[in-house]
C-alpha cells in the first residue's frame, strides 16, 4: 500500500474530508489531494503530524504496509462510543436540561433566573448544532453583547484603562472589570486562533478583534478641543492608523483568496 493510499484509508476511517484534515494540517485540501494521489510527498514535520493526528508510528506510515496491521481492533467499542456520543453533545444535552428548568423556576421566582435559563438554552442549541468549535462561538456571543452593553448598566468600559483619570482613585472595581474583559477578549483570540482556520491570519483576526473594542477613540481625532488631552488624541489617531494598516491588509487576503478561486 501506497503512501498516498494510507493517507486516504486513514482519513476515511477517521471520518475527515479532504477539507477537515486539510484544515487539522494547516494546508490546503489540494496538498491532501495531492499527497493521496500520489503527485507529492509530504514534508518530514507534516508526516509526524499525520502520525500523531491518525495514532500511527511513522515507520508504520511511510513503509510499504497496511497501516492497521499493527492496531489492536478491540479499542475501537470505546472510540465508537464517543464518535455517537461526542462530548459535546452531552454538553449540548446538559445545558439545555438545566436551562429548561432554569426558565420554569424562573417563571414562578426571579424573571432574571427565566434570562439565564434561555442564555443556557442558546448554548445548549449551539453545542448541538455547531459540529465543529462551539466553544468559539458561544464565547464571542457571549463576550460581544457584553461589551457592548457593558457602559448601559455600569459605570465601566473596556476603554477606559486608557483614560488617565481611571487612575485617579485607584485600582476601582470599574478598572477590575474593564480589565476582566480585556482578558477574556485575548483569551477567546487565542482560543479562535488555535482551533479555527484564523490560524492562517492569527495578527489580522487579533487587530479586528482589538479594533472593534478601541474605535471609539476615532471621533475625538476630529472633534477634540484644547482641553482634549493629548494622550487622548494620540490613541485616537493610533486607533486611525490601525483602521487603514487592517482595511489594507484585509483587501490584500481577499484579492489572494478570489485569485485562487479563479485559478481554480
Amino acid at each position: 500500500m501506497t503512501l498516498g493510499e494510507k493517507i486516504a484509508k486513514l482519513r476515511a476511517e477517521h471520518h475527515l474530508s479532504q477539507g477537515d484534515l486539510a484544515e487539522k494540517m494547516s494546508v490546503s485540501r489540494q496538498s491532501i489531494s495531492k499527497w493521496e494521489t500520489g503527485s507529492s510527498i509530504p514534508d518530514l514535520d507534516k508526516l509526524v503530524t499525520l502520525s500523531e493526528l491518525f495514532d500511527v508510528s511513522l515507520d508504520t506510515l511511510v513503509k510499504d504496509q497496511d497501516p492497521k496491521e499493527n492496531t489492536d481492533p478491540q479499542p475501537s467499542a470505546p472510540h465508537q462510543l464517543s464518535e455517537k456520543h461526542p462530548p459535546r453533545k452531552i454538553a449540548g444535552w446538559i445545558l439545555m436540561g438545566i436551562g429548561l428548568l432554569s426558565v420554569v423556576l424562573g417563571l414562578a421566582l426571579n424573571l432574571l433566573l427565566a434570562v439565564l435559563g434561555v442564555y443556557l438554552i442558546v448554548c445548549g442549541t449551539i453545542c448541538l448544532t455547531v459540529k465543529k468549535h462551539p466553544e468559539p462561538v458561544i464565547g464571542w456571543g457571549t463576550f460581544l453583547p457584553c461589551a457592548y452593553f457593558l457602559p448601559w448598566f455600569t459605570s465601566a468600559n473596556m476603554r477606559m484603562i486608557f483614560h488617565p483619570y481611571s487612575y485617579q482613585g485607584g485600582l476601582g472595581i470599574q478598572l477590575i472589570v474593564s480589565y476582566a474583559f480585556w482578558a477574556m477578549l485575548f483569551l477567546l483570540i487565542f482560543i479562535t486562533v488555535k482551533n479555527t482556520r484564523m490560524k492562517s491570519h492569527p495578527f489580522l483576526f487579533s487587530g479586528w478583534a482589538v479594533f472593534s473594542q478601541i474605535y471609539g477613540f476615532i471621533p475625538i481625532a476630529f472633534r477634540h478641543t484644547e482641553e482634549t488631552m493629548k494622550s487622548y488624541l494620540v490613541l485616537s489617531w493610533c486607533a486611525i492608523v490601525i483602521l487603514f494598516v487592517l482595511l489594507f491588509f484585509t483587501g490584500k487576503c481577499l484579492y489572494r483568496y478570489l485569485q485562487t478561486r479563479k485559478q481554480k
